[in-house]
């Protein structure tokens, strides 16, 4: 029959393609003379890829990498300590040994710029290890991570405690999924790179990006950043952004709009991005900045703003590609539903009044003081995460049970308990997670009807 013959060719192409994916196992007391096995490791992710094809595992067992000094491929600008060129390809933590850590303090700056890590080939996945010792030195930048192919995964990845940026999606990377990963603690040079050191940046040309259940603190210039980002739209869900801005940085938690104040070639239409049950807190400059976005920044949902620098939320648009007073003007076309702040200034350069910016904390019939909340502690925003990588377990910012925020937003679509969700990225009592940040992007009568 030629259903049951289809089905057996299907099934015999399967099994061959999995009887052909290799194991291949890397440790810093291997040798790349070695079989590349677990009994005869690799000592470098170099001689690893080299070894590697679509399908296969590379398994990283714990210690800290030090191999570096040598760059694996360079062009007019940087120097990469890794370049990833092959795609279908999954780099893991191996179960049961320390965290690997690869430190790349070894890559000298020169006349370019250092990378640790760029990503040129798509749909790989990168598992549970840590990023470190990238300088910057006398250069305006240095960089983590360099993200330009397609459909990658990063999970519970961390780059910490260097002069780099942690993560940045570039050229016309699209549909890469970064999830559960932490930058914390990147701090450019004073007067020289500390400005251009972000937790996260999506600078693309590709569309379908999403930041799912990442957080990013303590960092020189700005938490989350979609300055310049030509692409389809960016999906931030469940991100945390905590007292960024040290140094000279722009300071902001999540700068989600951005083409900045000078005019420019706006792109046409410009991206809309979606913002959905985020946190920033105790960030130098604003919470949630649209950043002269020419148009609509983002569609902003059930996100939670405290005690920022400039601003909780603000909203500034452009509406000219040209520098002066068009550039800079009150946002009229945002999207914000179930929005909430406390202290400071909650609001900043807004000029809207319609459905579409229904039900926040500035335009409800609810006060707002200490006494709504359940904690204050905005460093519980760095607690280890869960065993499972998911964020950790928290009380700040969380509504007491006596609050008039809970059951006062819109349905948008998202979880919620009760007769109606709550203000703010938290929930009065735990929802299950959406099956994909992708269920996130939501239509937009839905988002201006009224209860």
């Amino acid at each position: 029959m030629p259903c049951a013959r289809a089905l057996a060719i299907a099934l015999f192409l399967t099994c061959a393609a999995s009887a052909r994916a290799a194991d291949y196992y890397v440790s810093t007391t291997g040798s790349d003379a070695n079989a590349g096995s677990i009994n005869s490791p690799f000592a470098s992710l170099v001689k690893a890829q080299a070894a590697a094809a679509s399908g296969d595992t590379v398994y990283i067992r714990g210690g800290t990498y030090t191999n570096f000094a040598a760059p694996a491929a360079s062009d007019a600008t940087y120097n990469y300590g890794l370049n990833f060129s092959k795609s279908n390809i999954t780099y893991q933590a191996y179960a049961g040994d320390s965290r690997p850590v690869l430190d790349f303090s070894a890559l000298t700056p020169t006349t370019l710029r250092v990378c640790a890590i760029e990503v040129t080939g798509s749909g790989n996945t990168f598992t549970g290890f840590d990023v470190t010792g990238v300088r910057a030195g006398t250069l305006k930048q240095a960089d983590n991570w360099r993200i330009a192919g397609n459909g990658n995964t990063l999970n519970t990845i961390v780059t910490r405690d260097d002069q780099g940026n942690g993560l940045y999606i570039l050229g016309h990377g699209a549909n890469n999924t970064i999830r559960n990963c932490d930058s914390y603690n990147l701090v450019g040079v004073a007067s020289i790179s500390a400005g251009n050191t972000d937790g996260f940046g999506c600078h693309s040309q590709g569309a379908g990006n999403v930041f799912y259940g990442d957080r990013s603190w303590g960092n020189s210039d700005d938490g989350f950043d979609c300055i310049n980002n030509t692409g389809g739209s960016v999906t931030f869900d469940h991100c945390w952004a905590y007292n960024n801005g040290r140094l000279d940085g722009d300071k902001n938690g999540f700068k989600v709009g951005g083409f900045g104040n000078t005019g420019g070639a706006f792109p046409s239409p410009p991206p809309v991005h979606t913002v959905t049950n985020c946190v920033s807190a105790d960030n130098g400059a604003n919470g949630f900045y649209a950043n002269h976005q020419p148009g609509q920044s983002a569609i902003w949902l059930n996100n939670s703003s405290y005690n920022n620098g400039s601003a909780d939320f603000n909203m500034l648009e452009a509406t000219d590609t040209q520098p002066g007073p068009t550039s800079s003007v009150p946002g009229t076309r945002e999207v914000m539903h179930n929005n909430l702040a406390y202290l400071r200034t909650l609001l900043a350069n807004l000029n809207e009044s319609d459905a579409r910016v229904a039900d926040n904390f500035f335009n409800l019939p609810v006060s707002i003081s200490a006494a709504d909340f359940l904690s204050l502690d905005a460093s519980q925003l760095t607690l280890p995460r869960n065993a499972d990588g998911s964020l950790p377990d928290i009380s700040f910012l969380h509504l007491a049970a006596n609050s008039d925020l809970i059951d006062a937003g819109l349905d948008v679509g998202l979880p919620f308990n009760g007769s109606a969700p709550d203000l703010g990225a938290f929930e009065s009592a735990p929802v299950p997670e959406p099956a994909a940040a992708s269920l996130l992007l939501l239509a937009l009568p839905l988002l201006t009807r009224r209860r």
